[in-house]
Formats: structure tokens, C-alpha cells, sequence
């Protein structure tokens, strides 16, 4: 990890400056990506919510629901 860091710092501080231009779109482009990780990550988190508990032992895991008993089992074909 502080490799990864001390690579990050020398490259940040090395660079030289691009004289590039942003126009105004692009500031809103970037927060639209932003907003939509944040989106699918509460999406995902919330179809996973029980399990998240679960793994983190917040909520014990509930049983499998007992089959209809007033369901007939189906005919075998002979």
C-alpha cells in the first residue's frame, strides 16, 4: 500500500502542466458518474441488505419455508 502511495506522490508531484481545457460539461459529466456509482451502490445494497446482516451477524439467517401441505404431489407418468 505505501508503494502504491509513494508511486502516486512521485507522479503527482513530477508531472508538468497539460494547459488543457475543461469546458463546462465536463464538471457535469463527472458528477453524473459520481451520482449514478452512488445510485447502484444503494440499489445493490439494498437488495443485499439481508445478507449484508446476516454476514455480519446482525440478523441470524431464517429457516426455508415449509411446501403448501394442501398441495397435491404431482402424478408420475409410467
Amino acid at each position: 500500500m505505501t508503494a502504491l502511495f509513494r508511486v502516486l506522490m512521485i507522479s503527482t508531484l513530477c508531472s508538468a502542466p497539460a494547459h488543457a481545457y475543461m469546458d463546462p460539461g465536463t464538471g457535469s459529466m463527472l458528477l453524473q458518474i459520481i451520482l449514478g456509482g452512488l445510485a447502484g451502490l444503494a440499489v445493490a445494497g439494498k437488495l443485499f441488505w439481508h445478507r449484508i446482516l446476516t454476514f455480519l451477524g446482525l440478523r441470524k439467517s431464517e429457516p426455508l419455508p415449509d411446501p403448501d401441505p394442501h398441495q397435491q404431489p404431482e402424478a408420475e407418468d409410467n
